[in-house]
């Protein structure tokens, strides 16, 4: 990234009427304060441009934030809000794991299938409304309509671009929580729109909405598709009684074969309790339960026959007897009937106490996304940074840590080819070399 425009501690930056505030291949750093006023921020060029605040703990709130780029994309290194207009010209908006909140005035403007917000690493766009009786109403064009004969009151709708429906994606990439005030007896339509760009290989004549029921399981059910327009990229679904989180993704076959929807480990009595639950299985043959004391070598503990297949869910437990004296790692393996495999997130239990230590970065080489692994001795703030081969911070993510074993996942799928480092400050003094292909 180039320097851009920097916003030293104890220094202001005021926008006073109505400028045009240009950044060219550079990104914004807020460690002052800066008033937005009625003025637009437009980061331009070829070069990615970052919005942050590293070094600072000011808030940053736009008036309009546009982005107009011929190559590269602006980024997120922080939470931010906009209060009248995201304006999408050219180039892509990339959460990278943060929020843009717009309030109850943001909109976003000019989004187009050449300009458009991804977010593979987590965030959301955030938008709050009162919704009565809403009809065809599409909230700071955050692109969801809403149509109800009821009043769902006070209604927040955070849109991100992450897959759903399974841990390792299932969906477009595109999905919707929507939290109303009142959430009964809604018998409310919503058309949901998305981008080609947006699809992850599905086949768009597939497409069927989905929702997220948090009881009873937190399982994803297929609603259907009440109409369907593959120019105008729409689906809308009629008759919808609440609403909680939706996506768009295929009826036709589930690529993976479960859906892991918990997996926990617990201390009791000296030993492990392990449990995991799916919502749902396809040919899943069997689990292998592994462990590890450093949480990079593991190895094998006990294997678990699968349900194999089933649309209810389904819980397994594991006891491991004998958990090391410090801290003991679990991961899951999932065995499918072909011998393909994944695995799952790795938990932890700990006999004695934590330390605060950077414990590892996964996969490494990347292609993208890395998830990045520590424990910390109390709950405390850390940032997890990544520098390149010549010493500039390109990527940054503020961390709230809890005690114990923490995980969050960094983004290097828009960066060039080489070799990365990544430390998490607060935590250790520990680097770690990631190579990026």
């Amino acid at each position: 990234m180039a320097q851009g425009l920097t916003i030293s501690s104890g220094a202001s930056l005021v926008v006073n009427g109505t400028p045009n505030l240009h950044i060219k291949d550079g990104g914004l750093n807020n460690a002052g304060t800066f008033v937005a006023g009625n003025g637009t921020v437009t980061f331009s060029g070829t070069a990615t441009s970052t919005i942050t605040s590293i070094g600072g703990t000011a808030a940053l709130t736009f008036y309009n934030l546009g982005i107009n780029k011929s190559a590269g994309t602006a980024r997120l290194l922080r939470n931010i809000a906009i209060s009248n207009n995201l304006i999408m010209t050219s180039g892509n908006y990339d959460l990278n794991g943060f929020d843009t909140d717009l309030g109850t005035t943001g909109s976003i403007t000019g989004e187009s299938a050449s300009s458009f917000i991804v977010g593979a690493a987590g965030g959301t766009v955030n938008r709050t409304i009162n919704l009565n009786a809403p009809s065809a109403v599409n909230p700071g064009n955050i692109g969801i309509e809403i149509t109800s004969a009821s009043n769902l009151g006070l209604t927040t709708i955070k849109r991100g671009e992450q897959q759903q429906v399974s841990g390792s994606g299932y969906s477009i990439n595109r999905y919707y929580e929507i939290l109303p005030t009142n959430n009964t007896a809604l018998n409310a339509s919503l058309k949901m729109y998305y981008f080609d760009a947006e699809l992850a290989t599905i086949n768009e004549n597939e497409l069927k909405l989905w929702s997220l029921n948090p009881a009873p399981g937190n399982i994803w059910r297929l609603l259907g598709a009440d109409a369907q327009d593959l120019t105008a990229n729409y689906v809308t679904k009629n008759n919808i009684d609440q609403m909680f989180r939706f996506t768009l993704a295929s009826s036709v076959s589930h690529p993976l074969p479960i859906q892991l929807v918990s997996f926990t480990a617990q201390l009791s009595s000296g030993k492990s309790i392990i449990n995991w639950t799916t919502s749902f299985e396809l040919n899943n043959h069997h689990f292998e339960v592994e462990k590890s004391a450093d949480g990079r070598s593991f190895a094998f503990l006990s294997n678990i026959t699968a349900v194999g297949t089933s649309n209810t869910a389904s819980s397994y437990t594991l006891t491991d007897a004998n958990p090391f004296a410090g801290i003991t790692y679990y991961r899951l393996k999932q065995v499918n009937a072909d011998g393909s495999y994944t695995y799952s997130k790795v938990v932890a239990v700990n006999k004695g106490t934590y330390i605060s230590e950077l414990v590892n970065a996964y996969p490494n080489p990347t292609r993208g996304p890395v998830e990045v692994r520590f424990t910390s001795a109390s709950a405390t703030r850390a940032i997890v940074q990544v520098t390149d081969a010549k010493g500039l911070l390109v990527a940054s993510k503020n961390i709230a840590a809890s005690e114990g074993l923490n995980s969050t996942t960094i983004n290097l799928g828009q960066f060039a080819q080489g070799t990365y480092y990544l430390r998490v400050i607060g935590i250790d003094n520990k680097v770690l070399t990631i190579i990026k292909n």
